[in-house]
């Protein structure tokens, strides 16, 4: 069958091959860098959003911390800084228990 093409068509098939995997190294390059950005770029992603979760729990925690010196007026007939215990005893006790049915809910 190969006599049956004339040879120059022959010719720039053979250099069409050579030329497609003489190119092959570079495409395959390409991919790994682009798969390689991919994954650099989900891991950043990841890594943002992770601080803006630690942000809004830093906040939270902060208000919290707000709202107990605030309800510690002492007007109430307690020393302020034994009211500020007692709420920081109670909201721990929140938090363990909040903590301990995450960890059970997993």
């Amino acid at each position: 069958m190969a006599d049956s093409l004339p040879a120059d068509v022959i010719q720039a098939i053979a250099i069409s091959n050579a030329k497609s995997i003489g190119e092959q190294p570079a495409i395959l390059a390409n991919l790994a860098l682009a798969q390689q950005i991919f994954n650099q770029n989900m891991q950043q992603q990841i890594a943002l959003s992770q601080q803006q979760a630690m942000n809004q729990v830093q906040m939270a925690a902060a208000a919290k911390c707000v709202t107990m010196i605030e309800k510690s007026d002492g007007k109430q007939g307690e020393p302020s800084m034994e009211r500020i215990l007692k709420d920081i005893q109670e909201f721990m006790k929140v938090i363990q228990e909040k903590t301990a049915s995450n960890a059970s809910g997993q």
